[in-house]
């Protein structure tokens, strides 16, 4: 794996003028071989007005258009924050699926720091069918945790023509969390009309350990993986990224598995031969933080890592912090994903602040 080089997608072009930071994108690959970008924008992490964009790249990741929003906004009652991961179901077909925070009182963050629970949310989606230049209204969609739920992933376009994606639960803002800490995959069999979430993809034994930032990928004999953001809520104890694997088509998934990797937000991305590459968030209680990107053999159902190295490194000094209520104030970059194009490039993207800029970033992995 060499890193041939990385571009920016999107940071604020005048920020002596005005505070527009950018975060959580991902990147899809288009029918004509360009590649679009989702991401977030607002005057502040967790600003009332953050909500989703798109750009364009017509050079494979080099440069980027400037950023259109999605969602038109104006009819809101009530302000809500959105968040959103985009991927390609069809030709000229997009999905979005994310969630979005309702901001009635604008003086409240999203995440109260004394307790380590969060604001109301619902999870969402909107289709395009014109390669993301229009998006349709968002549809709610609910599920086990009801105004609580993470949904963080990007919908999975399974084998059987089915959508997929893992979400978990949060605390709500007391602190107070009537479900078990487990993930569920979120499926849609009628290309969003329905959904259900029955299917539990990640539970531990101890219910206190966290299945956070899940991402799900299909390998190419059918299987379906699902890895996630560990830690004991109760002890602060950091564990390494597990791994669950179905071999039913998303019916049953396996105990959770260790990948021997301390990260938190990572993902998957399938490069063929039962092969995955995994992007892992190298953060706190470390002496190397950056992504780590491993490349990893799961033919026969265990995590073979056949090479990794850290992909990307930040050029500012990490803030290590042991408590689960204060980890979003002290971030510095995150969400770590990848696509492969279609010829044969792996296209990372990821998030990260920079001297006091939040910044989005897209890297062009050689194999």
């Amino acid at each position: 794996m060499k890193l041939l080089k990385t571009s920016i997608i999107y940071e604020n072009p005048l920020p002596i003028l005005k505070s527009i930071q950018s975060f959580f994108p991902s990147l899809c690959e288009l029918e004509d071989g360009s590649v679009l970008a989702c991401y977030q924008l607002g005057e502040a992490f967790e600003a009332v007005n953050c909500t989703s964009y798109v750009s364009k790249s017509e050079d494979g990741g080099a440069t980027f258009s400037a950023p259109i929003q999605m969602f038109d906004k104006k009819s809101e009652k009530v302000k809500r924050s959105d968040f959103c991961k985009i991927a390609k179901v069809g030709e000229n077909k997009l999905v979005a699926l994310g969630y979005q925070f309702f901001r009635e009182d604008e003086s409240l963050p999203i995440g109260n720091a004394e307790t380590g629970g969060l604001l109301d949310d619902e999870i969402f989606y909107s289709v395009s069918t014109d390669n993301g230049k229009t998006w349709s209204k968002r549809k709610t969609i609910d599920c086990y945790w009801g105004n609580h739920a993470e949904a963080s992933a990007p919908v999975t376009l399974l084998k059987d023509g089915s959508w997929a994606t893992p979400i978990t639960g949060f605390k709500d803002w007391d602190a107070k969390i009537d479900c078990p800490c487990e993930g569920r995959l979120l499926r849609s069999y009628d290309q969003g009309k329905t959904w259900n979430d029955n299917t539990v993809c990640m539970k531990f034994n101890d219910p206190n350990i966290t299945c956070f930032e899940q991402r799900a990928v299909e390998l190419e004999n059918g299987n379906i993986v699902v890895i996630g953001w560990n830690e004991n809520l109760v002890t602060g104890e950091l564990l390494n990224n597990h791994y669950t694997i179905s071999t039913d088509n998303g019916k049953t998934f396996s105990e959770p598995k260790d990948t021997g990797i301390k990260g938190q937000a990572s993902s998957l991305l399938h490069i063929g031969n039962n092969k995955i590459l995994a992007f892992h968030c190298l953060r706190r209680d470390t002496n190397t933080p950056g992504i780590l990107c491993a490349l990893v053999d799961l033919s026969n159902g265990t995590w073979n890592i056949l090479e990794q190295k850290i992909i990307w490194s930040p050029n500012m000094p990490v803030l290590k912090d042991g408590n689960m209520a204060n980890v979003f104030a002290f971030l510095k970059f995150g969400q770590p994903s990848g696509i492969l194009l279609k010829n044969g490039t792996v296209l990372m993207t990821h998030w990260a602040l920079e001297n006091g800029q939040y910044k989005t970033y897209c890297s062009q992995i050689e194999l």
